[in-house]
Protein backbone atom coordinates (compact mmCIF):
# COMPACT_ATOMS: atom_id res chain seq x y z
CA UNK A 1 0.00 0.00 0.00
CA UNK A 2 1.52 3.32 -1.00
CA UNK A 3 1.55 6.31 1.35
CA UNK A 4 -1.05 8.26 -0.65
CA UNK A 5 -3.55 5.42 -0.37
CA UNK A 6 -2.76 5.01 3.33
CA UNK A 7 -3.34 8.73 3.95
CA UNK A 8 -6.72 8.43 2.25
CA UNK A 9 -7.74 5.27 4.15
CA UNK A 10 -6.51 6.24 7.62
CA UNK A 11 -9.24 8.82 8.37
CA UNK A 12 -11.86 6.32 7.16
CA UNK A 13 -10.70 3.83 9.79
CA UNK A 14 -12.33 5.78 12.63
CA UNK A 15 -15.98 4.93 13.40
CA UNK A 16 -18.59 7.45 12.32
CA UNK A 17 -20.95 6.55 15.17
CA UNK A 18 -20.75 4.72 18.47
CA UNK A 19 -23.01 1.98 19.91
CA UNK A 20 -23.85 3.87 23.11
CA UNK A 21 -26.01 1.12 24.67
CA UNK A 22 -23.21 -1.42 24.28
CA UNK A 23 -20.66 1.07 25.64
CA UNK A 24 -22.86 1.76 28.68
CA UNK A 25 -23.30 -1.98 29.29
CA UNK A 26 -19.56 -2.71 29.23
CA UNK A 27 -18.72 0.33 31.39
CA UNK A 28 -21.23 -1.00 33.92
CA UNK A 29 -19.73 -4.49 33.63
CA UNK A 30 -16.25 -3.02 34.29
CA UNK A 31 -17.54 -1.23 37.40
CA UNK A 32 -19.21 -4.42 38.64
CA UNK A 33 -15.97 -6.33 38.13
CA UNK A 34 -13.99 -3.66 39.96
CA UNK A 35 -16.24 -3.11 42.99
CA UNK A 36 -17.81 -6.52 43.63
CA UNK A 37 -15.88 -8.48 46.25
CA UNK A 38 -15.88 -11.84 44.48
CA UNK A 39 -14.59 -14.68 46.65
CA UNK A 40 -10.97 -15.68 46.23
CA UNK A 41 -10.55 -19.10 44.69
CA UNK A 42 -7.87 -21.22 46.30
CA UNK A 43 -4.90 -22.36 44.26
CA UNK A 44 -5.71 -25.62 42.56
CA UNK A 45 -3.35 -28.57 43.10
CA UNK A 46 -3.42 -29.46 39.42
CA UNK A 47 -4.39 -27.46 36.35
CA UNK A 48 -6.67 -29.38 33.95
CA UNK A 49 -5.20 -30.02 30.50
CA UNK A 50 -7.85 -27.86 28.81
CA UNK A 51 -6.79 -24.82 30.84
CA UNK A 52 -3.09 -25.54 30.40
CA UNK A 53 -3.52 -25.84 26.62
CA UNK A 54 -5.60 -22.66 26.52
CA UNK A 55 -3.10 -20.70 28.62
CA UNK A 56 -0.11 -21.67 26.51
CA UNK A 57 -1.55 -22.03 23.00
CA UNK A 58 -5.27 -21.72 22.27
CA UNK A 59 -5.77 -18.23 23.68
CA UNK A 60 -3.75 -16.84 20.78
CA UNK A 61 -6.15 -18.17 18.12
CA UNK A 62 -8.61 -15.21 18.25
CA UNK A 63 -5.71 -12.74 18.16
CA UNK A 64 -4.17 -14.43 15.13
CA UNK A 65 -7.58 -14.54 13.43
CA UNK A 66 -8.19 -10.85 14.16
CA UNK A 67 -5.02 -9.94 12.25
CA UNK A 68 -5.29 -12.62 9.56
CA UNK A 69 -8.89 -11.95 8.54
CA UNK A 70 -8.35 -8.34 7.40
CA UNK A 71 -5.36 -9.56 5.37
CA UNK A 72 -7.30 -12.44 3.83
CA UNK A 73 -10.30 -10.22 3.06
CA UNK A 74 -8.02 -7.47 1.75
CA UNK A 75 -9.60 -5.06 4.22
CA UNK A 76 -7.03 -2.32 4.91
CA UNK A 77 -9.44 -0.37 7.12
CA UNK A 78 -9.99 -3.49 9.24
CA UNK A 79 -6.24 -3.98 9.53
CA UNK A 80 -5.76 -0.37 10.66
CA UNK A 81 -8.60 -0.80 13.15
CA UNK A 82 -7.22 -4.00 14.73
CA UNK A 83 -3.84 -2.30 15.13
CA UNK A 84 -5.55 0.67 16.83
CA UNK A 85 -7.61 -1.64 19.04
CA UNK A 86 -4.62 -3.77 20.07
CA UNK A 87 -2.53 -0.74 21.01
CA UNK A 88 -5.43 0.96 22.83
CA UNK A 89 -6.28 -2.21 24.76
CA UNK A 90 -2.68 -2.68 25.85
CA UNK A 91 -2.37 0.96 26.96
CA UNK A 92 -5.75 0.99 28.73
CA UNK A 93 -5.11 -2.31 30.50
CA UNK A 94 -1.66 -1.39 31.77
CA UNK A 95 -2.70 2.15 32.73
CA UNK A 96 -5.55 0.73 34.80
CA UNK A 97 -3.27 -1.93 36.33
CA UNK A 98 -0.93 0.81 37.58
CA UNK A 99 -3.70 3.24 38.48
CA UNK A 100 -5.84 0.75 40.41
CA UNK A 101 -2.99 -1.20 42.02
CA UNK A 102 -3.18 0.52 45.42
CA UNK A 103 -6.90 1.37 45.44
CA UNK A 104 -8.68 -0.25 48.39
CA UNK A 105 -12.40 -1.03 48.23
CA UNK A 106 -14.27 -2.87 50.99
CA UNK A 107 -10.98 -3.71 52.68
CA UNK A 108 -9.40 -5.31 49.62
CA UNK A 109 -6.69 -3.90 47.42
CA UNK A 110 -7.77 -4.08 43.77
CA UNK A 111 -4.22 -4.71 42.63
CA UNK A 112 -3.69 -7.75 44.83
CA UNK A 113 -3.64 -11.02 42.92
CA UNK A 114 -4.76 -14.24 44.61
CA UNK A 115 -1.12 -15.37 44.72
CA UNK A 116 -0.15 -12.17 46.58
CA UNK A 117 1.58 -10.30 43.76
CA UNK A 118 0.37 -6.98 42.36
CA UNK A 119 -1.32 -5.39 39.35
CA UNK A 120 -4.34 -7.70 39.32
CA UNK A 121 -6.99 -5.34 37.93
CA UNK A 122 -7.82 -5.63 35.01
CA UNK A 123 -6.59 -8.90 33.55
CA UNK A 124 -4.38 -8.41 30.49
CA UNK A 125 -5.09 -11.92 29.18
CA UNK A 126 -8.81 -11.30 29.46
CA UNK A 127 -8.65 -7.87 27.81
CA UNK A 128 -6.57 -9.05 24.85
CA UNK A 129 -8.70 -12.09 24.07
CA UNK A 130 -11.80 -9.91 24.42
CA UNK A 131 -10.45 -7.24 22.07
CA UNK A 132 -9.66 -9.86 19.42
CA UNK A 133 -13.05 -11.55 19.80
CA UNK A 134 -15.02 -8.30 19.88
CA UNK A 135 -13.15 -6.96 16.85
CA UNK A 136 -14.01 -10.04 14.80
CA UNK A 137 -17.67 -9.86 15.83
CA UNK A 138 -18.06 -6.10 15.36
CA UNK A 139 -16.18 -5.94 12.07
CA UNK A 140 -17.12 -9.22 10.40
CA UNK A 141 -20.22 -10.63 12.07
CA UNK A 142 -21.70 -12.77 14.80
CA UNK A 143 -20.27 -16.00 13.35
CA UNK A 144 -16.99 -15.13 15.09
CA UNK A 145 -18.62 -15.73 18.46
CA UNK A 146 -17.35 -19.24 17.82
CA UNK A 147 -14.25 -18.06 19.72
CA UNK A 148 -16.25 -17.06 22.83
CA UNK A 149 -15.50 -20.38 24.57
CA UNK A 150 -11.77 -19.63 24.17
CA UNK A 151 -12.32 -16.32 25.98
CA UNK A 152 -14.02 -18.12 28.87
CA UNK A 153 -11.34 -20.82 28.91
CA UNK A 154 -8.65 -18.11 29.01
CA UNK A 155 -10.34 -16.52 32.00
CA UNK A 156 -10.77 -19.92 33.66
CA UNK A 157 -7.10 -20.68 33.15
CA UNK A 158 -6.14 -17.44 34.91
CA UNK A 159 -8.23 -18.53 37.90
CA UNK A 160 -6.70 -22.02 37.92
CA UNK A 161 -3.21 -20.52 37.72
CA UNK A 162 -4.13 -18.34 40.72
CA UNK A 163 -3.21 -15.26 38.67
CA UNK A 164 -6.40 -13.14 38.82
CA UNK A 165 -9.59 -12.57 40.72
CA UNK A 166 -12.95 -13.05 39.02
CA UNK A 167 -13.52 -9.28 39.16
CA UNK A 168 -10.23 -8.58 37.38
CA UNK A 169 -11.21 -10.99 34.60
CA UNK A 170 -14.61 -9.34 34.14
CA UNK A 171 -13.00 -5.89 34.16
CA UNK A 172 -10.35 -7.00 31.65
CA UNK A 173 -12.95 -8.45 29.31
CA UNK A 174 -14.85 -5.15 29.49
CA UNK A 175 -11.74 -3.08 28.70
CA UNK A 176 -11.05 -5.13 25.57
CA UNK A 177 -14.61 -4.83 24.31
CA UNK A 178 -14.79 -1.10 25.10
CA UNK A 179 -11.67 -0.41 23.04
CA UNK A 180 -13.29 -2.21 20.11
CA UNK A 181 -16.55 -0.29 20.50
CA UNK A 182 -14.69 3.02 20.36
CA UNK A 183 -12.26 2.16 17.56
CA UNK A 184 -13.96 -0.32 15.21
CA UNK A 185 -16.76 0.06 12.72
CA UNK A 186 -18.69 -2.74 11.03
CA UNK A 187 -17.43 -3.77 7.60
CA UNK A 188 -19.34 -1.74 5.00
CA UNK A 189 -20.11 -4.92 3.07
CA UNK A 190 -22.08 -6.31 6.04
CA UNK A 191 -24.40 -4.31 8.28
CA UNK A 192 -24.72 -5.42 11.89
CA UNK A 193 -25.48 -3.85 15.25
CA UNK A 194 -23.05 -4.37 18.12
Amino acid sequence: MNSTKFKALYPQSFPKQFPFKSIAFFVLLFIIGAITPFPKIAKQPQVPLVFSTTEHYARFVPTIASFALPLIKRDPIGLIQIIHVSIATTIATHSLKWGLNNVVLSGRRLGERPNGSSKNMPSGHSSMVACALAFLVRRYGWVWLIFLPLAFLTMGARIYYNAHTIGALIAGFSVGVLCVLFLTSPDQNKKKDF
